[in-house]
């Protein structure tokens, strides 16, 4: 008897901890943070810090704010048992270094740059490279083909309404198309297109909704945080200023849940691409 009770505590002594719960594909679910309160904050407060690059790129001393966030988000969650956690704020800190030094850097560097020495930081630390996100290609079945022509066809619609409602000074930004034939400029639209929807979907759709989901178990708040951010970020963009900060957001929303129905990248991926070729179709088209 007393050889049996030792048995058996011998194997629970081998045992596991429990894990916890993965987060729920389809969209989440409440939950409290899976790492607490402050690690949570520090990885939203990362998210969100990085999203302020355009505006921190055009003044130092936010730059440094900006920077001095991102710096203190990874020391809040440089001992987190889940390695992922680390992901959003050390991306954070890498782009956002040179604004605080009053340097910038422009488009597609500023957002691939970063990316390159997170992967290649991740490749030469095992406890980084084994808590990478798994870049999936995910589902693509009839369900999913069905969200991403509903994404596609929302987001055409509230570009062309946004322009015609709003009639924006589209000068500046028509501007930055090169002065070259129209099929070379269709060619560099397309180009431009499948590469700034792979950099963002890797920026929030893998490494900050990654991060996010190793410090909670609420799918929501992951999906939240990283539309807000994704929003901020185009403050200057296309479509700009506060109505476009929250349109931009919505359509985060919308790729973070169609994220979690296919279970992987490539069908976010394909609707951002369609919306970047609107931008630029309407770019081309428009007259004030």
């Amino acid at each position: 008897m007393k050889a049996q009770l030792l048995e058996r505590l011998d194997r629970i002594g081998q045992m596991e901890p429990p894990r916890a719960a993965p987060v729920d594909e389809a969209a989440g679910r409440v939950g409290a943070p899976r790492l607490g309160w402050p690690r949570l904050c520090a990885v939203s407060a990362a998210t969100l810090a990085y999203a302020a690059y355009p505006s921190a790129a055009a003044d130092r001393a936010l730059g440094l704010a900006c920077f001095g966030v991102a710096l203190a988000s990874l020391l809040v969650v440089a001992r987190a048992p889940d390695r992922a956690a680390l992901h959003a704020p050390l991306l954070a800190v890498l782009t956002l270094a040179p604004t605080a030094v009053g340097l910038a850097a422009p488009w597609p560097l500023s957002l691939a740059a970063p990316l390159v020495v997170l992967a290649l930081l991740a490749r030469a630390v095992p406890a980084l490279r084994a808590s990478m996100p798994p870049l999936r290609r995910g589902s693509f079945g009839p369900a999913v083909l069905g969200w991403i022509a509903a994404i596609v066809l929302v987001s055409a619609l509230a570009l062309v309404l946004w322009v015609r409602l709003m009639r924006p000074d589209l000068t500046q930004m028509r501007a930055l198309l090169p002065p070259v034939s129209l099929p070379l400029l269709l060619l560099g639209g397309l180009g431009f297109a499948l590469f700034n929807a792979l950099l963002e979907e890797a920026v929030f759709r893998l490494v900050f909704l990654g991060s996010l989901d190793a410090v909670t178990t609420s799918g929501w708040t992951a999906v939240l945080v990283q539309a807000a951010a994704f929003g901020l970020l185009h403050l200057r963009g296309f479509p700009s200023g506060a109505v476009g900060v929250g349109l931009a957001a919505i359509y985060a929303v919308m790729l973070g849940v169609l994220r979690r129905r296919a279970g992987g990248l490539l069908a976010p991926y394909v609707a951002h691409v369609a919306a970047d070729l609107t931008i630029f179709a309407l770019l081309l088209t428009w007259t004030r």
